[in-house]
């Protein structure tokens, strides 16, 4: 019988594969519909296992690039998600609720450790391109926290909601193809490893928002 830690592995990858199919879909198909937010929906809780089970697995066998590629891309995504609830935020006619403000509190708490850490290691010449990545994504993940607080505790465009969702969405969806690429594309140059997914996706997450911030005449935050 496989061991508990085999089976986490499994639920893992099998929910590692179903985010990986559904989010193209839900990018594809036309925005605000039924067929958006069902393969949307699918993802979201897919993306739900893999941070649970990337959690236990970075913790029993010590992958710190698990646990950074865990934490950053479901608050990508958790955030996203929740944006679609938090319309009324713009005139501070709503507010966020709690576990809004400690998802926000804790993901900027775990990204200024990685911050800390990575820059011990590459101070003391330790970890290879782990320092990097630790402080690639601490950084990243902090501003994605420091901008929802600014954006908990002030008014702003009745649409920003929108940016703030596909930006995390895709930037989720990156995060996760990039953890894929690591593991599985050996084949290509470890540089290429690791910045494709964001080479490619990057890029069309400002064309998206561009055009979106066009259309609706909104300011970057």
């Amino acid at each position: 019988m496989p061991s508990f830690s085999t089976i986490v592995l499994m639920i893992h990858i099998a929910a590692g594969a179903i985010a990986l199919l559904v989010a193209p879909v839900a990018m594809i198909v036309k925005k605000g519909g039924k067929r958006h937010s069902f393969w949307g929906l699918i993802f979201f809780w897919a993306m739900t296992v893999i941070f649970g089970t990337a959690l236990y697995l970075s913790t029993v066998k010590w992958i710190p690039f698990l646990l950074m590629i865990a934490v950053f891309s479901y608050y990508s995504v958790l955030s996203a998600y929740r944006w679609k609830f938090l319309k009324g935020l713009h005139d501070q006619s709503q507010k966020p609720l709690w576990f809004d403000w400690i998802a926000l509190i804790v993901n900027g708490l775990i990204n200024a450790v990685f911050i800390i850490w990575g820059g011990y290691l590459l101070i003391k010449g330790l970890g290879g391109a782990l320092p990097y990545l630790a402080l690639g994504f601490g950084f990243i993940g902090i501003r994605i926290s420091t901008k929802n607080l600014k954006l908990f505790r002030n008014t702003h465009h009745p649409k920003t909601w929108l940016f703030e969702h596909l930006s995390g969405m895709v930037g989720g969806f990156i995060a996760t193809v990039t953890a894929f690429s690591a593991q599985v594309m050996s084949f290509m140059p470890t540089f290429l490893q690791w910045s494709w997914p964001t080479l490619v996706g990057a890029p069309l997450i400002a064309y998206w928002l561009s055009t979106y911030r066009k259309k609706y005449k909104v300011e970057a935050i």
